[in-house]
C-alpha cells in the first residue's frame, strides 16, 4: 500500500475522486482487469469555480480577454506561452500540494478526455518521482481553437492523476490534509530554492535515497 497526502491549497473544497468510483458499472469494459487495475489508481480533479476567457489577436499581439475580472487571479498566461504554436495557459484551481513518506512513488498528471470537447483545451501531461520532489500541481492547458473561448463550469473534470510505486499492485490511499501556512512557507522557500541548485532535474527522475527524501518530512515528525 502507498499512502499519498494532499492538500487543497486555496481551501475551495477541492477533492480528488477515484475514477473507479464514478464510472458506470454497466459498461462491459468494467469486467476487464487491466481497465479496473488502472482506474483504481487514477483520480480526477474537478473545477471548483466557473471560469471563461478568450485569446484576442490585435496589432499589438495576442491579449487575454476575460469578462469576470475577479477570476483573473486564477489564470496565468505570459508572452512566451501565449505565443506558442497554440496558446498555453495555467489555471490555479484546483491546486493541490502532494507528498508521500514512501520511497519511489511516481505521480503522473494527464489530460482529461472531456476538456477538448467541452472546454476547448487539452491538458499538458507530466510525471516525476513524488518521493523526491513534493510540490503543487494545477491545470495547464493548450487551447484547441483560439477563435473560441475556454469555458469551464464548476464541476467539470479537468485532469487525471495516477500514482506508481515499485510494486504496481500496491493499493493507493489518498489522505487529504488541511493546508496550512507552514506548508505554504515550505513550498515558497524550499521548493524554489532547490530549483536553483545545479542538477535539480536529476531528483525529479532518480530513485529515492536518504539525501533526496521528501523535503517537507520535518513537518510530519
Amino acid at each position: 500500500m502507498s499512502q499519498i497526502h494532499y492538500s487543497d491549497v486555496y481551501k475551495l473544497g477541492c477533492k480528488l475522486v477515484r475514477t473507479s468510483d464514478i464510472i458506470d458499472k454497466g459498461y462491459v469494459y468494467q469486467q476487464c482487469p487491466a481497465f479496473t487495475h488502472k482506474n483504481e489508481r487514477t483520480f480526477i480533479g474537478y473545477s471548483p469555480v466557473d471560469i471563461s476567457f478568450q485569446i484576442e489577436r490585435s496589432p499589438q499581439g495576442p491579449l487575454l480577454s476575460i469578462q469576470d475580472k475577479k477570476m483573473i487571479k486564477f489564470i496565468t498566461i505570459d508572452d512566451e506561452h501565449i505565443n506558442s504554436p497554440q496558446p498555453v495557459f495555467q489555471i490555479k484551481v484546483p491546486k493541490f500540494l502532494f507528498w508521500t513518506h514512501d520511497d519511489d512513488v511516481w505521480i503522473e498528471q494527464n489530460d482529461h478526455p472531456m476538456t477538448s470537447l467541452n472546454n476547448n483545451f487539452v491538458g499538458v501531461p507530466a510525471w516525476f518521482n513524488l518521493s523526491n520532489w513534493s510540490r503543487t500541481l494545477n491545470v495547464s492547458g493548450t487551447i484547441v481553437n483560439e477563435r473560441k473561448p475556454v469555458i469551464i463550469r464548476r464541476g467539470d473534470p479537468l485532469f487525471r492523476i495516477s500514482f506508481y510505486s515499485n510494486n504496481l499492485d500496491d493499493n493507493i490511499v489518498l489522505k487529504q490534509e488541511e493546508y496550512s501556512e507552514e506548508y505554504k512557507k515550505s513550498v515558497e522557500t524550499d521548493l524554489f530554492a532547490r530549483r536553483e541548485v545545479k542538477g535539480y532535474r536529476k531528483n525529479l527522475f532518480s530513485k529515492t535515497d536518504e539525501t533526496s527524501k521528501c523535503p517537507f518530512s520535518f513537518l510530519f515528525k
